[in-house]
């Protein structure tokens, strides 16, 4: 038996934490919408498959708001659309369809952060106090009225998937209080500022990667905390001084020092077997993966000191 009658209808983007989290919590989901990745390359039929194995409604959204997603919504008669991961705003002809509205999951304490790439950003701001937003949906890009909204602490050093994890935990939990409390019309609803305090939460192009990293300035606690929690795709460095084709790298430790080198900041180099990019505060460690072999080297913390 569900824990609430509101029907529901999921939006989302894969078989994710919050799809089995609702289940699992016997949210009446009656239906799954998945919205299209904005790399096609990406897309794939595992969320399509998971529908069909339980019995659930299932629709691809490949051509946006369109009257034939207006149509399949309606026939459901939801009262309530939650959203979590979306790879283009909802329209007013959808907006308008569930009794109750529309709520979206935001991994980040709007009014922060708006945008499709909150978790690069608060790497990149080195924020290490993160959090989660349920928010109504309006026609603007994260900016209806807050349900409710939670921080936790971030460990410097985290990963993106460590991260996207304690988010995710938070972020179901608040999708659930935030859905028993639009049944019972107990749920906040607080007006939002016009203004954010951060730039846009957008997507970076790969032809800015060369220069988002100050690689002479910063803290070199703050370059380590980026590229470990951006390792998976954000490719910043130069690996010219490096022979082979490099597949993959993981970013370990780092020393703190004063470098005074003539070797390039944010180049890759290898000295004594071991991986290592220059910056103007110190080193960060790598272990790197090449084409065709895998090339493992651990790291002790601080095991070795170059001197140039």
């Amino acid at each position: 038996m569900s824990i609430t009658n509101l029907k529901v209808i999921l939006i989302t983007m894969g078989v994710s934490k919050v799809i089995n989290t609702l289940l699992d919590s016997e949210i009446n989901i009656i239906g799954v919408i998945e919205s299209k990745k904005r790399n096609v390359n990406m897309q794939h039929e595992e969320l399509k498959n998971f529908c069909l194995e339980i019995g659930l409604p299932y629709y691809f959204m490949n051509e946006g708001c369109n009257d034939r997603l207006e149509k399949w919504v309606k026939e459901l008669e939801p009262d309530l659309i939650v959203i979590s991961g979306m790879s283009e705003l909802l329209k007013g002809n959808i907006l308008n369809i569930p009794k109750k509205g529309c709520i979206n999951l935001h991994l980040a304490l709007l009014p922060k952060y708006r945008g499709s790439h909150p978790i690069f950003w608060t790497y990149y701001n080195h924020d290490l106090n993160p959090g989660a937003t349920v928010h109504y949906i309006d026609e603007g890009e994260d900016t209806g009225n807050i349900i409710c909204q939670e921080s936790y602490d971030l460990p410097i050093g985290s990963t993106e998937e460590e991260m996207i994890r304690l988010s995710s935990n938070l972020g179901c939990k608040l999708l659930i209080k935030s859905i028993l409390e639009i049944e019972n019309n107990c749920a906040p609803s607080i007006k939002q500022p016009i203004e954010s305090p951060t730039v846009r939460a957008r997507q970076i192009h790969p032809d800015e990667y060369k220069e988002i990293v100050n690689w002479k300035e910063w803290e070199i606690e703050r370059i380590w905390h980026l590229l470990r929690g951006t390792q998976n795709w954000f490719n910043v460095f130069d690996f010219s001084e490096i022979q082979g084709n490099v597949s993959k790298w993981r970013i370990l430790n780092y020393s703190k020092k004063d470098v005074r080198s003539r070797l390039d900041l944010g180049k890759v180099y290898k000295r004594d077997d071991l991986y290592f990019v220059l910056c103007g505060l110190g080193y960060i460690y790598m272990e790197i993966s090449f084409e065709g072999e895998v090339l493992l080297l651990f790291l002790g913390l601080f095991k070795n000191v170059f001197t140039f």
